[in-house]
């Protein structure tokens, strides 16, 4: 497996970052997790084409994690694609696709056909990743339910299963009570660094014999504690970033 980080920016915007994004490629599949922005030049960056993009999952509906999908689509309608694109989303499919009429970006318009799947499917399609639900929009309950919103709280990180190796990437979530297990059995695990606490992160590392990469930002208090461990424990996420498993 190759991955490559094409952004690793915490909700903030930050000079010289784009927003979370990685490019998984393995056997003969290329996916991309999440889309924030910026990613359509990254892509252009990278020169990865874009006839070679099979697939785009969501793992949940904050800006810094889709609002890069526009461009991505516009990009690749003005680049004559012609392959379908599957698209995987946490959640309300169909409201999505109503917004990319808001937008102009007419899926029966563009010059490729894109396949919209709910993100419990996408295992079935592509059976080297598993979906697994975390709680990362959980503190959304009470507003949403107080006030009467359709938002489902639906948050995913991903466990990539290939050529023997086993890839997690958490995305954003709070607590690692949901995702734990899915660590201690991986190879390399992109770990959220912001969100969750400090100390639990910390201890998670010093655990686990998995390969961190630390995305999202780091908080000052992390910051600090992470001169605790010895530097071959961890690495922080970069735009240059290349990893092979």
């Amino acid at each position: 497996m190759k991955l490559k980080i094409l952004g690793s920016a915490s909700g903030m915007p930050t000079p010289g970052k784009n927003h979370s994004a990685v490019w998984i490629s393995f056997f003969d599949k290329n996916i991309l997790l999440d889309c924030g922005e910026g990613v359509a030049s990254q892509l252009i960056k990278n020169h990865l084409d874009n006839e070679t993009l099979d697939a785009v999952a969501i793992s949940h509906f904050h800006p810094d994690h889709v609002s890069g999908i526009f461009m991505l689509l516009q990009m690749f309608y003005l680049q004559n694609r012609t392959k379908p694109l599957d698209i995987f989303l946490p959640e309300r499919a169909n409201e999505f696709q109503r917004i990319l009429d808001f937008f102009y970006v007419f899926p029966r318009k563009l010059t490729f056909k894109i396949n919209f799947y709910r993100m419990n499917v996408v295992s079935d399609i592509y059976s080297q990743i598993k979906e697994i639900p975390n709680d990362h929009l959980e503190s959304y309950k009470s507003f949403v339910e107080n006030h009467n919103l359709p938002n489902q709280l639906k948050s995913y990180s991903f466990l990539i299963t290939a050529e023997k190796h086993k890839v997690f990437y958490t995305s954003d979530f709070a607590c690692f009570d949901s995702i734990q297990s899915y660590i201690s059995t991986s190879d390399l695990v992109i770990l959220d660094a912001y969100h969750p606490s400090p100390e639990k992160t910390l201890e998670i590392i010093k655990r686990n014999n998995a390969r961190f990469i630390l995305t999202h930002g780091l908080s000052e208090q992390l910051e600090s504690h992470l001169q605790e461990l010895p530097k071959n424990q961890y690495e922080i996420a970069n735009e240059e970033l290349e990893i092979t498993v």
